[in-house]
């Protein structure tokens, strides 16, 4: 729809950055709840150094839908990448590509040199998500796994 405006965020906006995350966490049934507060969206996003890329999307004003994503590096392909780490739309918006334009907006936005690629994971037993990035092009890679290794503060 065009009167869907999908925008680089604003300090203003992580409130409602904050607020769609959680949202996404229990729309997935994520066992976990979202630590990132609105400050944190601030103080990552925002400053001399941003290591986030936050993007919103509006409808007459209200804000619908949130893309949170990082730059990256890939020393394989030789060029740096986005790595969407959360897309949300709310729920009485879906179905109008606004998740589909938050990604576009992200990428026409890339810093000056550019992404040669966006990687995102979706979890294994969300169908939706999977079948929705097929339909933008996105290839499963079954032959990579993902690996976390959580560190905790030194006492």
């Amino acid at each position: 729809m065009s009167d869907i405006v999908c925008r680089p965020a604003r300090l203003e906006d992580c409130d409602a950055i904050a607020t769609m995350v959680r949202r996404l966490a229990a729309d997935t049934g994520a066992s976990t709840v979202p630590r990132a507060e609105p400050a944190d969206y601030a103080r990552f996003g925002f400053g001399d150094a941003p290591i986030l890329r936050l993007y919103v999307a509006e409808r007459a004003g209200e804000t619908i839908g949130c893309l949170v994503g990082e730059v990256i590096f890939s020393t394989w392909r030789g060029k740096p990448g986005l790595y969407v780490c959360d897309l949300h739309v709310e729920a009485g918006h879906r179905g109008r590509g606004t998740g589909a334009r938050l990604i576009d907006c992200a990428v026409r936005h890339a810093p000056p040199h550019g992404y040669g690629f966006v990687k995102l994971e979706v979890m294994d037993d969300n169908r939706d998500a999977q079948r929705f990035y097929k339909r933008l092009g996105f290839e499963a890679k079954p032959e990579e796994v993902t690996h976390v290794l959580t560190l905790t503060p030194s006492p």
